[in-house]
């Protein structure tokens, strides 16, 4: 068994494979908006109220309800638990993170003579539409599967030639593979030159040098941290004072960085492998572009709401990098340990996701001084979701109309004001974009607001409660865990008035 020598090359390569998953997909199309305090106090039900600067992100009409300019900034501090459980093996972790998530302002124009038009307002907001930053831990035994199953299906319509370095490096030979056959190859690369799968010569195939009849310990942790920002450029008009029409236009700012580490030992006392180290690095970077109309109706008290969100489309590109670590021996007993680490940045071209559009039905009924109630009802199909270029993706595109669904949420909102002190509360359900899973999520929230003259402080509390399942691998070890989030969200915005 040849030991390997590790080369301190950085290659910037262009490939031609993609790596995105249906679940990468969906972490860039989904929404999680985080936004100001009085948004999330009220679970997000503004589409029929507006005056509120994350309101604008729901109804852009919501700017021409201000009677006054507006600025403000929010802060936010994000902590997830979430509990994995794996073959019976339950873990838990936590994450916490304070960050300035919403910022933006309105200002109003009024005084246009006795016509119809009364107000037009122009707004600016920036808010953090999903955050990535999350861990996942997951450990257990599995006595049924394990990655050489990964690197096997990848493996498939490859020759021993293929994979074999001859007097090259495993720089150049990982790079060639990528350029030449793509991501599979490169796996399946990694895993023969650490002796994890080896070539059949009677049936010219592959098969896998490790065994684990008594199961297989198993550590995988999934670190991602980044964000999908959305800034809106608003502008509204205000016609007879009742009637209220805006329009946003938007830019998204994308950046999603996921490491994997994936770690075996325990293998069968016969195995060739006794432990088996992969780490996978996925970087996505990009923008995107998206428009908003919406329209408010005033019935005295009543109001309702209606607001078309567009498509958005994305232009996104990928960069991956890989390690991997194998403890082997031969038949002679002997002991090594393989370290296949590139140091090859793969570099993928543009692509592009165009996201399904949403439909939300508002209404509201302001109780005068009081308070008011709210409700938001938004519609969005995921299984309209498109990759491109379509020859590239066409299986993932495939998946996704046969994997997703259209998807109903509903949000709830309320406010009682007592003098200058204002109590909130909101409901949020989630439907879940999975036609077969049943992971829907649903979330409470609460704050209050407080008038000092011409500023406001507002605070809120939300809680989010999700189960879900996650698999390890797209191919061969797609065992799942369970996952049960408990997310917490507190924010403070201060509101000026001017």
């Amino acid at each position: 068994m040849n030991k390997l020598k590790l080369l301190l090359l950085l290659f910037i390569l262009p490939f031609s494979i993609y790596t995105q998953s249906l679940t990468d997909i969906l972490n860039i199309t989904a929404d999680n908006y985080i936004g100001t305090a009085r948004f999330q106090a009220m679970g997000g039900a503004f589409g029929a109220l507006g005056g509120d600067l994350s309101a604008i992100n729901i109804n852009p009409a919501g700017s021409a309800v201000y009677n006054n300019n507006e600025f403000g900034i929010t802060f936010s501090n994000n902590e997830k638990n979430t509990k994995s459980s794996y073959f019976s093996n339950i873990l838990s972790n936590q994450n916490r993170r304070f960050s300035v998530n919403q910022a933006g302002g309105v200002w109003v124009f009024k005084n246009f003579g006795e016509g119809n038009l009364n107000k037009i307002s122009f707004g600016i907001n920036a808010q953090t539409n999903s955050s990535y930053y999350d861990k996942i831990n997951v450990e257990g035994i599995n006595n049924s599967s394990s990655i050489d199953i990964f690197f096997l299906n990848n493996s498939n319509g490859l020759m021993v030639s293929d994979l074999s370095l001859g007097n090259d490096s495993v720089n150049y030979v990982y790079r060639f593979l990528g350029e030449n056959y793509g991501y599979p190859a490169q796996q399946a690369f990694l895993a023969f030159q650490g002796y994890i799968i080896e070539w059949d010569e009677i049936n010219n195939t592959f098969f896998s040098l490790a065994s684990y009849q008594n199961g297989v310990n198993q550590e995988h942790q999934k670190n991602s941290k980044g964000y999908n920002n959305k800034y809106n450029l608003n502008f509204s008009v205000n016609f007879k004072e009742d009637f209220f029409f805006g329009i946003n236009l938007n830019i998204h700012e994308v950046y999603i960085e996921n490491n994997l580490y994936h770690f075996e030992t325990n293998f069968d006392e016969n195995s060739a492998v006794k432990s088996i180290l992969y780490e996978d690095r996925l970087l996505t970077i990009g923008d995107g572009f998206s428009l908003q109309l919406g329209a408010i109706k005033k019935f005295n008290n009543f109001r309702v709401g209606f607001s078309y969100q567009s498509p958005t489309w994305y232009t996104l590109y990928d960069e991956t990098s890989q390690y991997l670590e194998t403890n082997t021996v031969d038949i002679d007993g002997n002991y090594y340990t393989d370290i296949i680490d590139p140091r090859v940045v793969n570099l993928y071209p543009e692509y592009n996701i165009k996201s399904p559009s949403s439909i939300t039905l508002s209404s509201a009924l302001v109780l005068g001084n009081f308070g008011l109630i709210s409700l938001d009802l938004e519609s969005k199909d995921y299984s309209k979701t498109k990759v491109k270029p379509k020859g590239d993706f066409l299986n993932l595109n495939n998946e996704i109309s046969k994997e997703l669904q259209n998807t109903l949420n509903i949000s709830i909102g309320s406010e009682f004001k007592l003098n200058k002190l204002s109590l909130r509360a909101g409901y949020n359900s989630i439907e879940s974009p999975y036609k077969n899973l049943v992971d829907n999520s649903s979330s409470i929230s609460f704050g209050f607001g407080y008038e000092l003259g011409s500023t406001i402080i507002n605070f809120s509390h939300k809680s989010l409660e999700q189960n879900s399942r996650y698999q390890l691998f797209d191919s061969g070890l797609v065992d799942k865990a369970s996952l049960e989030l408990n997310n917490s969200i507190s924010t403070i915005s201060l509101i000026f008035k001017f």
